[in-house]
């Protein structure tokens, strides 16, 4: 037999499966990408468990928003009406000052202008009186003298001349006494003014103390306990439920009575007052915080000067 197969040819053998040898690094990479989908799966899986309960609440936060905005715009629109009032209330005080020393002034003036026009007038009758008084006299003194250095005849005229004095001296006694009437008269003219002014300066007086009265204010202070409650006056009450000492802020609320109203007190800070107007009397009422500690809030409660409420502030519950 002959050996067909050249010692220098190529073996004829067949390698292994060029498929299967593809195939098996396929397949090492199918598995590592599978694994990964798994665990991103197992993540995604675990971290819709984790934020389910807070996804659950989020439409509920998301609805009130537009309550919180409209909150918001209410507040902006009180604090611009009390600010709108604080101002009315402080041109009001200021005009009022400035009519009470104008009425006050003005009556001074009508006083000294009645006294001197009553002075002026009596030395004016009394000067015209005492003129013409005296130059009649001086007048009948000299016809008297020229009569008495003539002659015997005319001791007629002399007499003629005495009767016409005696007549003249009546007439000027009736003159006297018509201006002493008249000056009585304008005395008593003077006197009715001065009263009539005495009455209408007394009229402005009592309408001054009625309105000093209405515009006193009475003042309450008060220290409430964080957590606590305290009834400031038989009709208000104030309770505090927290405090920021670094911001000086309050928060909490009043209950007004009778009107049985709440207030609340969303962050309010110190010495910003917390205006608030009775609905029976109509009347301005503020709350002022002056100090914020860590327990405990102080300050003061203005009331109307006329307010019957008792201002004696019972502890806190």
């Amino acid at each position: 037999m002959y050996d067909l197969q050249d010692k220098n040819e190529p073996a004829t053998e067949l390698p292994e499966n060029p498929r299967r040898l593809r195939e098996e690094p396929e397949e090492k990479h199918h598995t590592g990408h599978w694994l990964a989908v798994g665990l991103l799966a197992l993540a995604i899986g675990g971290l819709c468990w984790w934020g389910y309960p807070t996804l659950k609440q989020a439409p509920a936060v998301l609805a009130q928003f537009p309550a919180v905005q409209k909150s918001l715009e209410g507040i902006n629109a009180q604090l611009a009406e009390t600010e709108s009032r604080f101002k009315d209330w402080s041109s009001s005080q200021q005009q009022l000052q400035e009519r009470v020393a104008q009425v006050e002034k003005t009556m001074a003036s009508r006083i000294r202008a009645v006294r001197k026009q009553a002075q002026d007038l009596s030395d004016q009758v009394y000067q015209r009186v005492h003129a013409e008084v005296a130059a009649q006299n001086q007048v009948t003194e000299a016809k008297i003298a020229r009569l008495e250095s003539s002659s015997e005849t005319d001791r007629a005229n002399v007499e003629k001349l005495q009767t016409e004095l005696a007549t003249l001296r009546e007439q000027t006694a009736e003159q006297l006494q018509a201006v002493h009437a008249e000056m009585d008269r304008a005395g008593a003219n003077r006197d009715q003014q001065l009263v009539s002014l005495n009455e209408q300066v007394g009229r402005e007086s009592r309408d001054v103390e009625g309105l000093n009265k209405k515009l006193a204010v009475k003042r309450v202070d008060f220290e409430v306990t964080r957590n606590h409650s305290q009834q400031l006056t038989e009709d208000v009450s104030l309770g505090v439920t927290g405090t920021d000492v670094s911001h000086r802020r309050v928060t909490g609320w009043m209950w007004v009575m009778p009107d049985r109203r709440t207030i609340w007190l969303r962050g309010q800070g110190a010495q910003e007052p917390v205006v608030f107007y009775g609905t029976q009397d109509g009347k301005r009422r503020e709350l002022v915080i002056t100090n914020v500690a860590k327990n405990s809030v102080s300050g003061y409660l203005i009331l109307p000067g006329d307010d019957s409420s008792n201002l004696s502030a019972s502890k806190g519950d």
